[in-house]
């Protein structure tokens, strides 16, 4: 922006446009809130259209070659430091990160690189705040409003302001303390995550207080052998937080849903308490959900829960293949607790064949072959869902979802 750049200056401007050096040092700031709240992955923008908008802001000549400088300098910038204790700071004090996206790399010519300024946190985080927040019943509805369109604007400007559902606005107490808990839980996971290292969990099953019958109480499963957890990831799925994490030495992948987590601390080095255990590698099963943004490994949440979309997979152990049969229509029942990783297949048992849909044309049947069903799962998933799906194999499966009903059945009272 030069000194003899000035075209039009409204009144709210005019105080200023005297004062060049300042306005210089508000350009950075403006054009980081344009990519902000205008641009994304999806659509970035160009130093064209970023000085336009800058012009249309400040009433002011932005110069395209000043502001691709700049851009490029930010850009730079952050690969030099890239790792460093200066880099958190600048990245803190930005609010994210810029990133470049170079169209000679894609192959196309004579085209401006363009740029979107990715926040500390991604969409899916702030998912995840808001819909912490938002279960805090003790909160008024009006406090949740003003937290989550507080958290949404600092992180992608008014654009991803969005009305909330009230919820009942005072619980008891108990409800109170459980998210003071899991706050302080997702925080401590958080910063295991970033810095990479090891946390020791205590697990908790719900179960009866003994002395107030009519409150669940959460009782620690293994307080005298904490998990040795691998923390890779948090996920807001369904109502819930899940913390995707492997033992220590495993690479099957386990969900922990966040509140039901007793305690959470950092792992130490066996040989020197003063130092966080690294974490592993990330496994390969995790390995095609994360994705590599400015040199650092991105969980990419919303595919993950769109191929476990009921997070009901937990790991390596007891797989098996499995087969099942169901109607044509109830396909998606299976795939939403297994995922894609399945076979259609002609149907193998005999079935009516007057019988009909629910549009009157003739019922069609599948088998569905499953190469590697965690054994625990498939059996509550068949007993669950027992009156659309057929099990065909293993015959472990069969006996076992077969003893599972006969018991649910001699329980169930006699009605006179």
């Amino acid at each position: 922006m030069d000194a003899g750049s000035k075209r039009f200056v409204s009144a709210d401007y005019e105080d200023f446009t005297e004062d060049l050096s300042f306005l210089k040092m508000l350009e950075i700031p403006l054009l980081i809130r344009i990519l902000k709240e205008e641009a994304s992955e999806e659509n970035p923008m160009s130093a064209a259209l970023i000085s336009d908008r800058l012009s249309e802001i400040t009433g002011l000549e932005h110069s395209e070659k000043t502001v691709l400088r700049k851009l490029q300098r930010l850009v730079d910038l952050q690969k030099k430091i890239d790792d460093s204790v200066l880099e958190k700071h600048l990245q803190l004090s930005l609010g994210g990160t810029m990133i470049e996206i170079s169209n000679r790399e894609k192959g196309v010519r004579h085209i401006q690189n363009r740029y979107y300024f990715k926040p500390l946190l991604d969409k899916s985080d702030i998912d995840m705040v808001c819909g912490t927040i938002t279960s805090n019943r003790y909160l008024t509805t009006k406090e949740k409003e003003y937290l989550i369109a507080r958290e949404k604007t600092l992180c992608y400007g008014d654009k991803y302001i969005q009305n909330q559902n009230p919820l009942p606005e005072k619980p008891d107490n108990t409800q109170k303390q459980l998210s003071e808990r899991v706050l302080k839980i997702v925080n401590t996971l958080y910063d295991a995550i970033r810095e990479k290292y090891q946390v020791d969990v205590i697990y908790g099953a719900y179960g009866e207080d003994t002395k107030r019958y009519r409150r669940p109480v959460l009782l620690s499963r293994n307080e005298d052998k904490p998990y040795h957890l691998n923390p890779y990831a948090m996920v807001w799925n369904d109502g819930e937080y899940y913390l995707l994490a492997t033992h220590r030495g495993h690479t099957n992948i386990s969900h922990f849903r966040v509140d039901r987590i007793v305690s959470v601390k950092p792992a130490v080095k066996e040989d020197d308490a003063t130092k966080n255990e690294k974490r592993e590698p990330i496994p390969e099963t995790l390995r095609p959900f994360f994705k590599r943004i400015h040199g650092r490994e991105e969980f990419q949440s919303e595919n993950y829960t769109a191929t476990y979309p009921l997070m009901t997979i937990f790991g390596e152990e007891d797989l098996c293949e499995a087969v099942v049969e169901c109607k044509a229509n109830a396909i998606g029942v299976v795939i939403d607790y297994f995922g894609m990783d399945l076979r259609i297949m002609p149907p193998m048992l005999e079935h009516e064949s007057d019988e009909t849909d629910i549009n009157g044309r003739a019922q069609r049947y599948v088998s569905i072959r499953l190469p590697k069903a965690q054994y625990e799962n498939l059996r509550g998933f068949c007993l669950l869902q027992h009156s659309i799906v057929t099990v065909i194999s293993p015959e472990r499966l069969i006996r076992d979802v077969r003893e599972g009903l006969m018991a649910s059945v001699v329980k169930l009272p006699v009605v006179k």
